[in-house]
């Protein structure tokens, strides 16, 4: 069997698959999510995912493997998702901390960004463009590969890079 006929077969049997299963797997990931547009997104890159597998596929494996590829979605989803309200609740916390105070809680306001700022400075230029994107317009990894002409994995590599370079800067400065 020449290569052309092996991917061929297995992109068959892959959107066989996928016709097959995709509402009982929207359901599977609604349920862990909650929300219907990353469900969405989450189904299709499972099916990305699979169809860039390069070893033989069999028919008795590839539900399980199906499965297992969602389900390391759904928990990078997680942790996506877990950090996003960390951050949040940290500068909610620092806004609110003060309580009356104004004048101090100004002061550090302005220290947290000018430390977000000197990290932000100290990364590739793309990679902080993709970070600005990302966290404070609000954009998703879709959307800025799109904007950018960038696959969706490198935007996501690039964001993980920024955030833990953020991460790690403020812990050295708290």
């Amino acid at each position: 069997m020449t290569d052309t006929e092996f991917k061929s077969k297995q992109a068959l049997l892959i959107s066989d698959k996928y016709v097959g299963m995709r509402g009982v797997l929207l359901s599977y990931i609604r349920k862990h999510t909650d929300n219907c547009t990353e469900a969405e997104d989450i189904l299709q890159e499972t099916f990305t995912r699979l169809l860039e597998y390069r070893t033989v596929l069999s028919i008795p494996t590839i539900d399980r493997l199906i499965y297992r590829i969602c389900r390391n979605l759904i928990v990078d989803w997680y942790r996506r998702h877990a950090l996003s309200l960390k951050a949040q609740e940290f500068f909610d916390r620092c806004r609110l901390a003060s309580g009356n105070n104004v004048t101090e809680e100004t002061v550090r306001l302005n220290e947290m960004l000018r430390i977000e700022k000197e990290c932000i400075e100290k990364m590739g230029m793309r990679k902080g463009e993709i970070y600005l994107l990302y966290i404070h317009k609000g954009k998703t990894s879709g959307e800025i590969s799109a904007m950018l002409g960038l696959s969706k994995r490198t935007v996501e590599n690039h964001v993980f890079a920024a955030r833990k370079m953020v991460r790690d800067t403020f812990k050295k400065a708290i």
